[in-house]
């Protein structure tokens, strides 16, 4: 079962540390691996593995190959293996292939077409009991 959610905050509410963010700007295509424990902002091609706490596509952003997120934000195309907590399609953005995630959530217009979909086990919390000593 697939739960979709709406949501009314606009993308740049979600985007996190936009000033301090890695950001893949202009015409060109990046090729290979980019790994970061904060935000990246994709306004251009990306193909290969893209690892980071959040990453946000622009709405001219591309990705093909490997994601990996806490956070993935999508207005433009992202297709491939995705393994993220969270997702949100926005109005324009459209994601495909193999997907792993914990929550999902898509904008009316957003695109969804996958060969894959699988919801992310929730880990159990270990609850112990500690109990008092009474003092004699």
């Amino acid at each position: 079962m697939i739960k979709i959610s709406r949501i009314s905050s606009p993308l740049k509410d979600k985007v996190k540390n936009l000033e301090t963010c890695s950001q893949l700007d202009g015409d060109g295509v990046f090729e290979g691996k980019y790994n970061t424990s904060g935000s990246i902002l994709i306004r251009n091609k990306f193909l290969g593995e893209v690892s980071a706490d959040q990453i946000i596509v622009d709405e001219k952003g591309i990705i093909e190959g490997t994601i990996k997120s806490t956070e993935l934000i999508v207005s433009g195309n992202v297709s491939g293996k995705i393994n993220s907590d969270s997702i949100v399609i926005m109005e324009n953005g459209a994601i495909s292939g193999d997907i792993v995630y914990k929550q999902i959530a898509v904008f009316e217009g957003g695109v969804i077409n996958v060969a894959g979909m699988k919801q992310a086990e929730q880990k159990e919390e270990k609850v112990v009991e500690i109990m008092h000593k009474v003092a004699d």
